[in-house]
């Protein structure tokens, strides 16, 4: 059997250890500021993107990996005969799903491409699982039906208490956006069959807790063998989902992290995101 190697985008959460050990080819999109290039996302830290994203009047944007590089990388991974398995970030949040199938056209090596249809702990999970089952000697035709699943079995939503971003991504309309501003108005959101979706809105820290209490007591009954937490700032309502999440499931693995800058581009400041996984 051909031997496989893994590409996926900067947006995903995977541990230093796992690209290690799996692999993992991980892409490097470049920050722009102004349409320049200020830096790339492998280069800089969750945190320090944060700082750049409060302190510039002009939002930093993620820009693309260009059809011209991906071909590029393909060929490369793919020079003594591997095949390519290429596992994106939902095409609702990235280009780099569109532009990989592009580039495997234009490849010579044999490349499948994958949009993965959530965000990016949601893609995390994916890539994890192939990287699993490459191990396991596993052909891309039994590797794909498998990811499948776990994206089906994918769970997203959001809490966002600066809403800046998802007006500017058009996940809420300006007006909407212009009277949540005056109202002090958070948003509850989950990413479903490839989209954003409002769940509710309300005043900020009451609607939160509410929301996310019942959001949890939905969840009670699921069987739940991944949780991730992501914030876009201060850990502080993370940490206290954290404490909630364990006293409802305490024998759930449950990590807690900054959530990447591809992601504060489209949720911006001050959100959290809860993601997991069914068994």
């Amino acid at each position: 059997m051909k031997n496989i190697k893994i590409v996926t985008d900067s947006a995903a959460h995977i541990a230093n250890a796992d690209i290690q050990t799996y692999g993992i080819h991980v892409l490097n999109p470049p920050i722009l500021m102004d349409g320049k290039v200020f830096g790339y996302v492998n280069k800089i830290s969750s945190e320090k993107f944060l700082q750049l994203f409060d302190s510039c009047k002009n939002k930093p944007i993620i820009g693309d990996i260009s059809v011209a590089e991906l071909t590029k990388t393909f060929n490369e991974l793919g020079e003594d005969g591997s095949q390519i398995l290429s596992i994106h970030l939902s095409d609702k949040l990235s280009s780099s799903y569109n532009n990989a199938k592009t580039a495997a056209s234009k490849s010579t090596s044999d490349v499948t491409v994958v949009n993965s249809r959530v965000t990016a702990a949601g893609l995390a999970y994916q890539v994890l699982k192939a990287g699993q089952l490459v191990t396991k000697n596993q052909s891309i035709t039994e590797i794909l039906p498998q990811m499948a699943k776990i994206r089906d079995n994918t769970r997203i939503f959001f809490s966002v208490r600066n809403n800046q971003q998802i007006v500017n991504n058009r996940i809420i309309s300006k007006l909407q956006g212009f009277l949540g501003k005056h109202a002090n108005t958070a948003y509850m959101l989950n990413f479903k069959d490839n989209d954003f979706h409002l769940l509710a809105h309300g005043s900020k820290d009451e609607s939160l807790n509410e929301f996310w209490k019942h959001q949890f007591r939905l969840m009670h009954d699921d069987c739940i063998v991944k949780l991730s937490i992501l914030h876009s700032g201060t850990s502080v309502r993370a940490e206290f989902l954290r404490d909630m999440l364990t006293n409802e499931f305490p024998f759930v693995p449950i990590s807690i992290v900054p959530t990447n800058p591809e992601m504060t581009t489209f949720i911006g400041r001050e959100s959290t995101g809860v993601t997991y996984l069914l068994g």
